[in-house]
């Protein structure tokens, strides 16, 4: 692969999405392209919390069952060459295959008591990660564009975002860092802004919510991401109130 095409890769790295020979080859140039691994951790940053938000926790059950299983599983002796003084002979050991059959009942186990635990007490909060992987497909989708690019923008208020933009896709990711709370009644209102036309709503982000992520579509010629502060429904005119908070340039 030549370099340019090598900048292309950051997306599909970080949700480990390339191959062994692409991986490779990435890595070596990981070492030499510092922007590219500022760029890699940023989006490694983001999949983890996406990870982080559709993880569920096992029932209280689990640990108990596991080791009741763990407990009742024949384990394999000690390997030792002489018993009191005579070579030992005849020595009934498990055979591999049965230890690796042990083991693979105890994950097995525990993955049936994960997964059928969860979906037989927990419905309600299956129901909730499968809405949330739907709400974060749209982030996946920009993060795996071949022409994904980033950029990193500070708020006059304190705290900033990650910008990650895909043009092919049509749509933005914003990831919010340390972005101070907001007022009561008051929320951070996202803007796409264009030359010579009036800004574009982009959507509505709370504060005080480190790694919060906002996507935005219908990007067209947009130049520059904008935050401003709004009353809690968003601008009542439909654009930018004097409170303007941060104003970026599109990542190219």
């Amino acid at each position: 692969m030549t370099m340019p095409e090598m900048h292309t890769l950051t997306g599909a790295y970080a949700i480990d999405a390339l191959s062994e020979v692409e991986r490779t080859q990435f890595q070596r140039h990981l070492g030499e392209c510092a922007s590219c691994a500022q760029e890699v951790l940023e989006l490694q940053m983001t999949a983890t919390r996406l990870g982080a938000a559709l993880a569920e926790d096992p029932p209280p059950e689990l640990k108990r069952r596991v080791l009741a299983e763990a407990m009742a599983t024949r384990q394999q002796p000690p390997k030792t060459r002489f018993e009191t003084g005579e070579r030992v002979k005849n020595r009934r050991r498990a055979p591999r295959w049965a230890i690796g059959a042990a083991a693979a009942a105890i994950v097995g186990l525990a993955g049936t008591a994960v997964f059928g635990g969860i979906a037989y007490d927990n419905h309600t909060r299956l129901t909730a990660a499968r809405e949330q992987a739907a709400r974060y497909a749209p982030v996946t989708d920009v993060l795996s564009a071949a022409d994904l690019r980033t950029g990193h923008g500070e708020t006059t208020v304190g705290g900033g975002g990650t910008v990650m933009m895909s043009r092919s896709k049509d749509k933005l990711v914003f990831m919010a860092a340390r972005l101070p709370e907001n007022e009561p009644g008051r929320t951070y209102q996202a803007w796409l802004m264009f030359p010579g036309a009036a800004p574009k709503p982009a959507g509505l982000l709370s504060g005080g919510q480190d790694g919060a992520l906002l996507v935005a579509d219908g990007l067209g010629g947009a130049q520059k991401f904008a935050l401003s502060v709004e009353p809690a429904g968003g601008s009542p005119t439909g654009t930018p109130s004097k409170d303007v908070v941060m104003v970026m340039s599109m990542p190219t």
